[in-house]
């Protein structure tokens, strides 16, 4: 799901809405492959822009995200 997305290896502002509604917007800092994955499933680790959690370093895995969309 995250590598079809062009621009994630670019340190892009982006939208996040959880599967649970939840929705995050921050800079993406690294890119997980499933081969590398604990899981194997793709990761993605963000740092908010707001919010919260901002500032943090928050990692998920492409079966907690509905939508993804870049921003900047």
């Amino acid at each position: 799901m995250f590598s079809k997305i062009p621009a994630l290896n670019y340190k892009k502002k982006i939208k996040v809405t959880f599967v649970d509604e939840e929705v995050l917007i921050g800079m993406v800092d690294h890119w997980t492959s499933p081969g590398d994955s604990e899981n194997g499933v793709e990761e993605l680790t963000i740092i908010p822009t707001e919010g919260k959690l901002k500032g943090q370093y928050i990692n998920f895995d492409e079966t907690e995200v509905k939508n993804i969309e870049v921003i900047e």
